[in-house]
């Protein structure tokens, strides 16, 4: 049996992995086929106890399948679905799938209980601790070179300017390949590199991580369901899904786990809540001249 990493060598599909073992799969396997291709958008997802369930079968049956086609276990096979199913769908068709979902509701009103949902889910995604952990990473950084591509960029802003209110150098990495390399070459053991990246990775990333890795420099990602296919895998990642993952999705679950990471450095940092002092006083002295 060829191994699994013969198939991304050969940018094989899980579907080629199925066709390649055509003929050797047992009905148990059918079975979990039958529900990972039929709904991929759910199935990309379950857990292999969730795939198991829906399939009437035992769950070290999905565990055996992943093997069988060449995955480590169920969770790589997991994953390479997953990311076929955010590859294949683009802008256009993740709007008209909302517009869909709305069911003659009111988009605003649809979209609302999505997002209220999306955000009273977040907690279980990333816990207090995560966030604590990323404070800490950001009080003891020299420098914080923050990177981030398309809608993300928005996110780059105003944490940058967030962080530099709170007294801490903020640099985003924006502009030209070129550009961005030649920022991150001056990354140092004591700088951090906060990402953004949702539905895909973004163009520059690996590099980024790469780049921050053989410098010593230690990384903090902020994705959705994306951030734990990605690699090399961060120093802490922040990961929270945003809604149905083949929708439309906003970023307002970043963003709120961008303020909660703002005020954790506050409550953990007494340095920044004195930068917010002296930044006061200084916006008081310009205003009144």
């Amino acid at each position: 049996m060829q191994s699994r990493m013969h198939y991304a060598a050969g940018h094989m599909t899980l579907r080629s992995a199925i066709q390649e073992h055509d003929g050797r799969l047992s009905a148990a396997d059918q079975r979990l086929i039958a529900e990972l291709l039929g709904s991929p958008a759910e199935a990309a997802f379950l857990s292999a106890a969730e795939l198991a369930a829906r399939g009437g079968v035992h769950q070290a049956a999905a565990t055996r399948l992943a093997k069988k086609l060449g995955y480590r276990g169920y969770p790589h096979l997991r994953s390479d679905l997953q990311s076929e199913l955010l590859d294949s769908i683009g802008p256009g068709e993740r709007v008209r799938r909302r517009l869909a979902h709305t069911d003659g509701e009111g988009v605003l009103a649809s979209m609302v209980a999505d997002e209220v949902a999306a955000l009273a889910d977040l907690p279980s995604q990333v816990r207090q601790e995560h966030l604590d952990t990323a404070a800490r990473l950001i009080s003891s950084a020299n420098r914080i070179f923050l990177f981030g591509h398309g809608h993300a960029t928005a996110l780059v802003d105003l944490l940058a300017r967030r962080l530099r209110r709170s007294g801490h150098l903020a640099v985003p990495l924006v502009g030209s390949p070129r550009d961005l390399a030649e920022e991150v070459a001056l990354l140092a053991a004591d700088d951090l590199v906060v990402a953004f990246a949702f539905h895909r990775r973004p163009p520059g990333l690996r590099s980024v991580l790469r780049r921050a890795a053989d410098g010593g420099a230690r990384t903090l990602l902020i994705a959705d369901a994306v951030g734990p296919l990605l690699r090399p895998q961060p120093t802490v990642l922040l990961a929270a899904r945003r809604g149905i993952e083949t929708e439309f999705q906003s970023l307002t679950v970043p963003m709120a786990i961008c303020n909660a990471l703002v005020l954790t450095l506050a409550r953990l940092d007494p340095g920044s809540m004195s930068a917010l002092d002296r930044l006061t006083g200084l916006i008081d002295e310009f205003e009144s001249e």
